[in-house]
């Protein structure tokens, strides 16, 4: 299974970033499902946190 792992930073302070693991994202069976499919994942929660930015996002064997 593979989740989706984004890296959020501050809008308003660009260095100050962490790394969220949704848990309300649905896991993927395959690497290539997760990141075909995470996109609109990725845009749902950019609209539900408009005070942060994703700089990076990327599918990973939970635990990894």
């Amino acid at each position: 299974m593979f989740e989706l792992v984004l890296v959020i930073c501050l809008a308003v302070r660009p260095d100050h970033c962490a790394v969220e693991r949704p848990l309300s994202f649905e896991r993927y069976p395959t690497a290539v499902e997760c990141t075909h499919n995470s996109y609109v994942h990725v845009v749902h929660w950019l609209m539900e946190h408009p005070n942060w930015n994703v700089r990076q996002w990327r599918c990973e064997q939970p635990g990894a």
